[in-house]
């Protein structure tokens, strides 16, 4: 691998003390004490003559070593290229400024005359310049426009930002859209009006030009709208496909700014006006300084507007301390919401107590609602949360909030297609309005295009079934998404990759597995990631001697495991004689209740196992074997005998009358000699579905 020079890595520690990317500076440590009024051109003359192609800033810039010339005029135009955007811009548009201007220069000195359709020669040289420096001029509006927007109406109107996001993705069709407005708006004060001729072919030459730009500013909107159509649609798409997360994500976000609503101002959290760290003098720290200066003027101007604009419309807008902006901004970094977490425990925990309680926030939400919201952080259920688990939940939940966010920004390869579809469309249309500028018959064109579709009907038909069915089936359907666990036909899936027309599963060997949506739409899809709680059948045999007391033990010793494992099972347990075949075993179930779905593989195989395990141990420490007996148990002894055999069957069978004997004396148990829970076996879990539980609830009191 080459290694850059050693100047480069000098440059590039200059560059990250002074805290702008890009620009070269001089050391001032390093500084004689007069001023050399040459020092800055000797350094930059030293910086381009070392500068090193491999290391470009950009990688449409990079060059290996031997495909670029050596030579001076190569090294300073790769350099500057390399230096910031402002200087490579500024290389990419003066020399053509000058080329164009040309022209002019000529019609106010040699050539005053001249002309071309009746327009002299200057007005061609602004309205081109305009041409020209307009587009680049609207491709950094689009580009800084966002961040301008992120920065002031993204701070005091938290819900404006997704709308920022799709302007941020969508720069360069914006930048067409507006460079189309500015070259045809400009095209009649500079170029009609001023055109002096009475020559009819120049006249109609000019008028046709600025049709055809007019008719470039109808598809340069036409495709923006299309654009952030799809942005919509795939915002939409995964709003649906992301709904219960988004829900539970409202629900804390809500219970956040209640909490932090009524929570005070500790030092060392969230909002406190204490630093927690000393400034020191480095560059960068004070310059964050005045920024977050200006940044707080601006905060507290925008919520003196606010204070006004909340009591016209009646809500909190245009308030950057709210409760709601506060949460929501801290929820986007992982170190305010530790300290968002931190304000929220020591504001409701007892002075010197290690854990908050239900009772502690009770007072300040409705009785049937404090429950759900102190179980999103006592996760473990044991009834109390401490720090650290506050601090986890609030950054599970700013990880939730990033997760779906970007989910809902991004476009996948589904709507990719869609795009591409949309935009096949779109060239049709902009090849009729185009046809309409030129002034042809609009209603040839159409009939015209109509019959050709309608003579590749029978070509085109059934794909353009096959792709109004996948989108049918992605985008109302919508049964899964990328990263999904799925099961079809009985197999275990992992989503990859969402197509149009198909999508590409991983199996469990790893295999690349690509099936038609159309056949898709026809199967039954269990998709284990939006599932609640899952629950397995576990089935296993015990000796046919095991007794209903020895279940009952069984079924208390796994009770007391699932509970005190809150955190990975559910605290139920039950076993259920399913069979004893011949009457040489009983074949039992248990169903193993985890505490959460089966998303996460291999979280659920560790969680198996430990349930397993557990049930392994307590059947040892029940002495409940298996059909074959204790599998540790020490090797029977091989009788051998010298007296007549019939003796030995005679005793045998003796033996084994007394045994049967002491079965058929065995008391039948009495009182509570279920396998379940008391009643529970009239209160069925189809009674939920049905809404008679309380029906059957108040028949078994009565």
């Amino acid at each position: 691998m080459p290694v850059p020079p050693a100047n480069l890595h000098h440059h590039h520690q200059d560059t990250e003390q002074a805290g702008i990317p890009g620009l070269p500076i001089t050391n001032n440590s390093s500084r004689k004490s007069s001023w050399d009024l040459l020092s800055n051109v000797k350094k930059f003359e030293q910086d381009y003559q070392g500068f090193d192609s491999r290391n470009a800033s950009e990688a449409h810039l990079v060059f290996a070593d031997g495909d670029m010339p050596n030579n001076k005029f190569v090294k300073l135009y790769q350099y500057l290229l390399n230096v910031s955007i402002i200087t490579r811009w500024i290389l990419f548009i003066v020399p053509m400024l000058g080329i164009l201007w040309i022209p002019g220069i000529l019609s106010l000195t040699a050539y005053p005359n001249a002309n071309i359709w009746g327009v002299k020669l200057l007005w061609w040289s602004i309205w081109l310049t305009i041409c020209w420096a307009g587009w680049w001029a609207a491709l950094a509006i689009s580009r800084i426009m966002p961040a301008i927007a992120r920065s002031t109406i993204g701070i005091v109107a938290v819900a404006s930002r997704r709308y920022i996001d799709w302007l941020q993705a969508l720069y360069r069709y914006m930048a067409f859209f507006i460079w189309a407005l500015s070259i045809w708006i400009t095209w009649n004060p500079i170029i009609d009006n001023n055109q002096h001729t009475n020559g009819e072919k120049s006249r109609n030459a000019v008028d046709l030009i600025g049709k055809l730009l007019f008719a470039a500013f109808l598809c340069a909107a036409i495709l923006l709208f299309e654009k952030i159509a799809i942005q919509w649609i795939a915002a939409k798409f995964h709003e649906r496909s992301y709904a219960e997360r988004i829900a539970d994500q409202k629900f804390a976000v809500k219970s956040l700014v209640a909490l932090y609503r009524y929570s005070h101002d500790v030092p060392g959290t969230l909002g406190s006006g204490q630093e927690t760290r000393s400034l020191a003098t480095n560059p960068k720290r004070i310059f964050k300084r005045l920024r977050d200066g200006v940044r707080l003027a601006a905060t507290a101007t925008t919520t003196a507007f606010g204070n006004v604009a909340s009591e016209i419309a009646g809500s909190s807008v245009l308030q950057p301390n709210s409760p709601q902006a506060m949460v929501t901004t801290a929820l986007e970094s992982a170190n305010k919401s530790r300290l968002l977490a931190r304000r929220i425990f020591y504001s409701f925990a007892k002075p010197g107590a290690d854990y908050v309680f239900e009772k502690d926030i009770a007072p300040y939400f409705p009785s049937e609602e404090a429950p759900s919201v102190f179980s999103l952080f006592d996760r473990d259920g044991n009834g109390d949360a401490s720090r650290e688990e506050v601090e986890m939940a609030c950054l599970e939940f700013h990880r939730e909030q990033l997760s779906i966010e970007n989910s809902m920004r991004d476009l996948d390869s589904a709507v990719g297609r869609l795009d591409n579809i949309l935009m096949s469309v779109y060239v049709v249309v902009a090849a009729l309005i185009f046809a309409v500028a030129l002034e042809a018959q609009l209603l040839t064109l159409v009939t015209g295009a109509g019959t050709l579709i309608l003579g590749l009907s029978w070509l085109i038909g059934s794909s353009l079934q096959e792709v109004l069915t996948s989108i049918i089936f992605l985008f109302i359907k919508h049964p899964f998404d990328v990263g999904d666990r799925v099961v079809i036909n009985k197999e275990i899936y992992t989503v990859k990759e969402i197509r149009l027309l198909s999508s590409v599963f991983l199996d469990s060997g790893s295999a690349l597995v690509q099936a038609p949506n159309t056949i898709l739409n026809t199967l039954f899809i269990q998709n284990l990631r939006r599932s609640p709680q899952m629950s397995e059948t576990f089935l296993f045999d015990v000796a046919y001697s095991t007794t209903f007391e020895d279940l009952e033990k069984l079924r208390d010793k796994m009770l007391e495991f699932v509970k005190n494992e809150r955190r990975d099972f559910q605290p139920s347990f039950d076993v259920t004689v399913k069979d004893f075949p011949e009457q040489e075993k009983l074949t039992l179930t248990a169903d193993i209740k985890y505490k959460s779905n089966w998303q996460q593989g291999a979280l659920k195989v560790r969680r198996r196992n430990k349930w397993i395990c557990a049930l392994k141990s307590t059947l040892g420490e029940l002495n409940i074997h298996g059909p074959k007996g204790d599998p540790d148990a020490p090797a029977s002894t091989t009788r051998y005998t010298q007296v007549p055999w019939e003796f030995i069957q005679a005793k045998d069978r003796e033996e084994a009358a007394q045994k049967k004997a002491s079965h058929l004396d065995a008391p039948v148990p009495t009182g509570s000699w279920h396998l379940r829970g008391k009643d529970e076996i009239m209160t069925d879990p189809l009674d939920k579905v049905f809404g008679e539980e309380s029906e059957v609830c108040q028949y078994i009191l009565t």
